[in-house]
């Protein structure tokens, strides 16, 4: 065996995709303080994967679903609230799964079900669907030369990998004063806060990546005069996640989820509640990432010395590329009663197809969404309905295994009836996609016998160059080094064409 050079490549590879849906169910008791249910009007649902372990031959994530439950009391018909989390637990076991692995994920809620057992007693049933790659960063030594006995001719090629330098999951704060608007009649309780991470920059420094944004808030409320009230916070945040070996060159991956938010309602220097207190806790995971360019080579024949290459195949991640779109979905919608004031409106938006058409990302879906209005006679009513959607993300020519991800960020209405509204949600995507390629790197040198067609070389030999040959071919095939083909016959390498007659400058 020849002496050989080597090289260590790093990249990464998917090792895996996951896509499965559970069942969560729970029965929710009413607390004590609590007054007894007449009727349920709404659940609304988010989750989030609080850890996931891979271990051996198997993945297990566990997880949580927050609901939101708004309700009639039995004892005045006033409009109630009870938040509840169930705490899940879900595992894939499959043979090839290596414990090495990283995991990017989304989980969702695609459908939500539920029924009063009793006044004391809410059966909640919801479908969650959980989106999981995983990731593995390999480590590969790569033959780059040989012993100058050996005089080893290369074809190189440029590739592109990337590798993990490393992740970190932290919890950022964030807390805000919001007072109402002059002449709002004061706060009595608030019924639900709808809340959004929106990121705005995000740079990479030294063993650090900063994290900057803000969290908008929607947030209904019901005043002292039992009146309905909105109200809109923005709150910003800015936090540091410890990445060591992190550089300011490389990328990074944010992942951000809101998975908790307290809100306190405080009396003004008047005493009376005008002020509320808004308290947001969210989930930053960074995953932090570096691409290189190399020349490796990926064939080679030595002039010497017969050798074959031992070359082997690789799958790797080139990049993990994030693309984003808005689209936004109108619908006008006639309600079973007549209309005085729209309460709320809640949408779950379902991914139900997607497919590559060209440069696009087409996406497919149901938006569920529930009303919560009051009537003229003032009763509190809802409506549940589906909506379907098409949308595309534009990807250009990426293509790969891909993770997506879909929420509101937006809903507004307007009555044009008594009976009517026109509904308008803004919908933001997020696609992630692991750009994968097929490399072959040549990982060792096997010296072979020499063929018998080569014991008797003639002198001169002079080659008619055939369709889909390269120069590089015809120089493999008769053991001279490019170069000195290409000078033989005074060629640049891009020009030689099939019928072209090639004078090989046999060694003696």
């Amino acid at each position: 065996m020849p002496q050989v050079y080597k090289d260590v490549l790093e990249f990464d590879l998917a090792k895996g995709t996951y896509d499965t849906q559970l069942l969560v169910e729970s029965d929710v008791i009413v607390p004590e303080s609590d007054p007894d249910v007449l009727m349920i009007l709404a659940v609304t649902p988010r989750t989030y994967i609080k850890e996931t372990l891979v271990t051996e031959g198997k993945i297990q994530f566990e997880g949580r679903l927050v609901l939101d439950i708004l309700y009639l009391s039995e004892k005045n018909g006033e409009l109630e609230k009870i938040e509840k989390e169930v705490d899940y637990h879900h595992e894939i076991e499959e043979d090839h799964i290596d414990r090495r692995s990283r995991s990017l994920l989304v989980a969702s809620v695609e459908n939500i079900d539920y029924k009063l057992i009793n006044s004391r007693k809410i059966n909640v049933r919801s479908v969650v669907k959980i989106e999981c790659r995983l990731i593995v960063s390999e480590r590969k030594e790569v033959v780059v030369g040989a012993e100058d006995s050996v005089r080893m001719q290369s074809l190189k090629k440029k590739v592109k990998l990337t590798h993990t330098i490393g992740q970190n999951t932290v919890e950022v704060f964030a807390k805000e004063k919001v007072k109402l608007p002059e002449g709002e009649a004061p706060i009595q309780k608030v019924i639900r806060v709808n809340a959004m991470a929106k990121p705005e920059e995000v740079k990479i420094t030294e063993n650090k990546v900063i994290v900057q944004g803000n969290i908008q808030c929607d947030i209904l409320y019901i005043s002292v005069e039992k009146q309905f009230g909105n109200l809109e916070a923005n709150l910003t945040y800015a936090n540091f996640v410890d990445i060591p070996g992190a550089l300011n060159y490389m990328s990074a991956n944010i992942q951000e989820e809101v998975i908790d938010v307290v809100t306190t309602v405080i009396a003004d220097e008047k005493g009376e509640n005008t002020l509320l207190e808004v308290e947001i806790t969210m989930r930053v995971k960074v995953q932090v990432m570096e691409t290189e360019e190399r020349e490796i080579p990926v064939d080679a024949y030595g002039t010497k010395v017969y050798i074959q290459p031992i070359i082997e195949n690789l799958s790797v991640i080139e990049n993990v590329e994030t693309f984003k779109s808005q689209f936004v979905v109108k619908t006008n919608l006639e309600l079973p009663s007549l209309l005085k004031k729209c309460v709320d409106v809640h949408v779950i938006p379902v991914v139900s197809d997607y497919a590559i058409d060209g440069d696009k990302l087409i996406i497919e879906g149901i938006l569920n969404y529930t009303i919560l209005y009051l009537t003229e006679e003032e009763n509190l009513k809802t409506y549940t309905e589906e909506y379907p959607f098409k949308t595309f993300v534009e990807i250009g020519d990426v293509k790969g295994s891909m993770l997506i991800d879909m929420e509101v960020s937006q809903s507004t209405y307007e009555v044009i009836s008594m009976r009517e509204i026109e509904l308008k949600f803004a919908i933001e995507s997020r696609v992630q996609i692991l750009k994968e390629g097929e490399l072959e790197v040549i990982v060792d040198l096997k010296e072979i016998e020499i063929p018998r067609e080569e014991q008797n070389r003639h002198s001169i030999v002079i080659y008619i160059l055939q369709k889909d040959e390269t120069l590089w071919d015809i120089a493999k095939r008769y053991r001279v080094s490019l170069e000195d083909l290409i000078a033989a016959n005074q060629l640049e390498e891009d020009k030689a064409i099939a019928g072209m007659k090639i004078i090989i400058p046999m060694e003696e």
